[in-house]
């Protein structure tokens, strides 16, 4: 009798071996992953107000004399070209922008001059409308001023524009014009990979970047190209340019670790992957709730089930306590304007099946039961059904084990394995018939032949027991 259990707890770790890694595959699957470093609206925003600021054209007089002017203007029911150009200017500086483009829009009913001044007045129309958020309105006001002034400025503002309204062509024929104007300007041309960037022209952006860099641009646009060769799958340069990122900037330590774990995230490289998440982490309350998913699930795929455990329970207990583990973003900005990983919410029910799973690899049955349990209350899952029945059956808990595994075969999850479980707790629950039944079903129908082997010797053995006690 003891060999024979002894071989039934082998059978019971093998299907555990076996199954334990589908659970993370299946997370894998269904985890997105989303990087974005261009912000393109912010950054027209900031193009177009710093547009308007420098083409003041009161900059030499005090607003106390032209605030003034305009009261007298007032007083007197009269309103000049200039007296608008007035009213624009304190709008724009107290933020009112509608007020300003409404001003902008009379000004122009009644000015007076040359082709390339109505331009500069169509601009700053589209700035405006910029600033508002009304891209249609600020494309069709760019592109009438760029036609007869094509400023370097204006032209990019308009390629962030027409990000935002989806047109990555545009975009890129527009930033492919100011670069031909700009060259390696390094004021300038980071703006222009920005663009490049978020129209998905990683390559052109990675070589711009490098341009930038040689040209005496600040390190941290190592970061930059770092996303860029992220996103082109190039991960050991991705490697050199963070760890270069990092000698001046390890205040930013979580965001470029965490650019890296995603990045061998998604070429399949777990175990680096799991590393890097690793490292990103403080260990202080304020670490986002996803980065923990992430090490849970690249520590399962590695078949590192201490830390996929120690890094699951932290998460729970933080769940536990009542912290809301949805989107986290890591960002940083700087002269690159900024850079951003965004992370996927925690998948709760999916976490504790992921440790659950790790619990049960290393032998705590008592504990990965309770966990999945959590998995259980959050999401009903067959195959977490199979998996706790593992656990319980462990724990020779074989009456909760048996209904976990009725359940579970009843949905279809792992239906050979949980019927052959089901039979070994009727078995130990003294059902001999209930188990004859379900190892007859395993050995007709299953398609795993070891497993099937395993359910024919099971049944030869209960009906030579039984024969022996008829005699």
């Amino acid at each position: 009798m003891k060999k024979k259990t002894r071989r039934l707890f082998l059978r019971i770790i093998a299907i555990l071996v076996v199954v334990s890694m589908i659970p993370g595959i299946v997370v894998f699957q269904q985890t997105g992953i989303s990087l974005d470093a261009t912000l393109a609206a912010n950054r027209g925003v900031r193009l177009a107000a710093r547009q308007l600021l420098q083409n003041d054209p009161y900059a030499n007089r005090s607003r106390i004399e032209r605030m003034s002017d305009f009261a007298k203007s007032l007083l007197l029911g009269t309103r000049s070209y200039e007296d608008y150009e007035l009213a624009i200017e304190i709008a724009i500086a107290q933020a009112r922008y509608d007020e300003a483009l409404a001003f902008q829009e009379k000004a122009l009913e009644i000015f007076e001059g040359s082709e390339e001044e109505a331009a500069e007045q169509y601009l700053r129309m589209g700035y405006l409308c910029v600033l508002l958020g009304e891209y249609e309105k600020a494309q069709n006001w760019l592109t009438l001023g760029i036609a007869v002034t094509p400023y370097v400025e204006a032209v990019l503002t308009r390629a962030q524009v027409r990000l935002n309204l989806g047109d990555t062509e545009g975009a890129v024929k527009d930033v492919d014009a100011c670069y031909e104007a700009v060259g390696d300007s390094v004021a300038l041309l980071p703006e222009l990979v920005n663009v490049y960037e978020a129209a998905g022209a990683y390559e052109t952006a990675a070589g711009l970047w490098t341009r930038v860099l040689e040209n005496g641009g600040d390190t941290a646009y190592l970061l930059d190209r770092a996303y860029c060769y992220v996103e082109l799958g190039r991960l050991e340069e991705a490697e050199a340019d963070a760890a270069r990122y990092l000698e001046g900037h390890q205040e930013n330590r979580a965001i470029a670790q965490t650019l890296l774990g995603m990045g061998f995230l998604r070429a399949g490289d777990y175990g680096r992957a799991n590393r890097y998440f690793a490292l990103a982490i403080s260990g202080e309350n304020s670490d986002p709730a996803s980065l923990y998913y992430y090490v849970v699930l690249c520590a399962h795929l590695t078949a590192d089930h201490a830390r996929a455990c120690e890094y699951g329970e932290k998460l729970i207990e933080r769940v536990r306590r009542g912290e809301d583990p949805g989107a986290a973003q890591l960002s940083v900005e700087d002269v690159t304007g900024k850079v951003r990983v965004e992370l996927k919410p925690v998948d709760y029910a999916q976490l504790c099946q992921l440790t659950g799973a790790s619990h049960m690899m290393l032998g705590n049955y008592a504990r990965a039961a309770e966990v999945l349990t959590l998995s259980l209350e959050a999401k009903e899952d067959s195959y977490v059904r199979y998996l706790r029945g593992a656990s319980l059956l462990a724990e020779k808990r074989f009456g909760e084990a048996l209904e976990d595994f009725t359940a579970a075969e009843q949905a279809g999850a792992e239906r050979e394995k949980s019927r052959y479980s089901a039979g070994v707790c009727h078995m130990a629950l003294g059902e001999t018939e209930k188990a004859l039944s379900d190892f007859d079903w395993v050995t007709q129908n299953g398609q795993d032949a070891s497993l099937r082997e395993e359910a024919a010797l099971q049944t030869r053995r209960l009906r030579g027991e039984e024969q022996n006690e008829e005699r």
